[in-house]
């Protein structure tokens, strides 16, 4: 595959930078193709090319932090589960941080009228959230969706990798609308720093947990279909630790959200 072609899985562990660079690329050629070809709903089928795009990358690149997660225990290697794990995480944020900021990009520099048609999946999504939690339960509301979204990323890793990077690209497609419509409305691409950091305190913690969550099932999938791994119940322990520790990212995240919501 060309992407594999441009930057490997050791690339990407080495330079995680590599793909902040990438994620921006194959997020700008992947709403122009769907601009081009699925013009009656462009937001969600830009997700839909994102997900085919790197989806075959992101199953090799699970593959291989399970082996490796194996050889370090195997090794006895002294690092805690998050360590062993942090190579992936910065992949993760490496390429949906470019992703994100691609899109929020695109979001201000592109005319009125084609940003309507391009991002208007994520902007309906963006107006349904904002309907959905302007009663009294603000935090209970915005926790339950996304502890939902978390628990999605899990088991569409766990069942297959697409529907994990598919849930992610969604989320980072709706966070860069969000940021590209607070930006508009305070002065266009000067503003997207403030919006950026907005959106920071929670946004942050948010897709966080959503890579953590993935990364969990994507390890348990891994180490499942291998069946006869003798580190089996290790490596499901660190996904069931990865687990927790979104979950307690994704709390921190709505106790903030709903702070600023109420303030």
């Amino acid at each position: 595959m060309v992407l594999e072609k441009i930057v490997s899985i050791r690339d990407a562990i080495k330079k995680p930078a590599w793909m902040f660079v990438i994620g921006g690329l194959v997020s700008v050629i992947c709403t122009f193709i769907a601009f081009l070809v699925f013009p009656s709903s462009v937001g969600l089928f830009l997700v839909f090319l994102i997900t085919i795009v790197m989806t075959p990358f992101m199953v090799n690149l699970m593959s291989y932090e399970e082996v490796e997660t194996e050889v370090q225990i195997e090794r006895r290697i002294k690092l805690n589960f998050f360590q062993r794990h942090e190579d992936m995480l910065k992949i993760y944020v490496a390429f949906f941080t470019g992703m994100i900021l691609s899109l929020s990009i695109l979001f201000l520099i592109l005319p009125e009228k084609t940003v309507e048609k391009v991002f208007e999946d994520q902007v309906n999504e963006i107006n349904l959230i904002r309907g959905s939690i302007t009663f009294p339960s603000t935090f209970q509301k915005i926790l339950f969706n996304n502890i939902s979204v978390l628990l999605l990323s899990f088991f569409f890793a766990f069942l297959f990798g697409s529907g994990a990077v598919f849930i992610l690209s969604w989320n980072a497609s709706v966070l860069a609308s969000a940021i590209g419509l607070l930006a508009k409305s305070i002065g266009g691409v000067k503003g997207l720093p403030v919006a950026v950091l907005t959106f920071f305190p929670h946004g942050s913690l948010e897709i966080l947990a959503y890579f953590i969550a993935g990364i969990a099932g994507g390890l348990a999938s891994a180490v499942v279909a291998r069946r006869k791994s003798k580190w089996f119940w290790v490596v499901m322990k660190d996904s069931s630790k990865l687990m927790a520790v979104s979950a307690s990212f994704l709390i921190l995240a709505a106790i903030i959200e709903s702070a600023i919501i109420l303030s």
